[in-house]
Formats: structure tokens, sequence, C-alpha cells
């Protein structure tokens, strides 16, 4: 018997939870929005979603970068509802 978890998955999962607690542990649970970048894996919106976050994409480049205007903006946008940034490295395009 394990009880080491399967995959990162679940990694994602425990973070995106933590993160989500503390917001409502400081009296902001409304910060539900999780940017993550459109070159993710999908289990990283999959993760965010069951975790109680909407997730808004972030444009990424056609090597995987992330668009730092749209990044920007979307930050400005939601800044009042923020709650995290997900990106993992290496991305799912190998980029460090």
């Amino acid at each position: 018997v394990s009880l080491q978890p399967n995959a990162g998955s679940q990694g994602e999962f425990a973070g995106l939870l933590a993160i989500r607690r503390y917001h409502q542990a400081r009296g902001e649970g409304y910060r539900d929005i999780c940017l993550i970048p459109l070159s993710a894996h999908g289990t990283n919106p999959a993760s965010a979603v069951m975790a109680g976050f909407r997730v808004v994409p972030v444009k990424c480049d056609g090597d995987g970068n992330i668009d730092l205007a749209d990044l920007g903006a979307k930050c400005e946008k939601h800044s009042g509802e923020l709650a995290a940034l997900m990106v993992t490295y290496p991305s799912t395009h190998g980029v460090f």
C-alpha cells in the first residue's frame, strides 16, 4: 500500500485548494479568478475548476511563451478578484 500521489495533477489540486482557502480565511473569498496560459496541460484548468476557481485563459505564442501584454491586461481587468496565476515550468512546450 502506498500513499504516494499518482500524478502531478494531485499536487496542482492541493496547491490550488490551499490558495482558495487562504483567500477565504482572509475574508476575500470573492477572489476566485485563476489565470492559466492556453499552452498549459488540460489538468491545470480542470484542477482550478475543481478547486472552485473561474479560469481565465492567457494567450501564448506558437512557442508556448506567455503573451505578457495579454497577461498584464487580464491582471488589470480582474485585479479585484484575482486569486492565482498558474504557470508550470517547464511548460507543455518545454519552455523554461
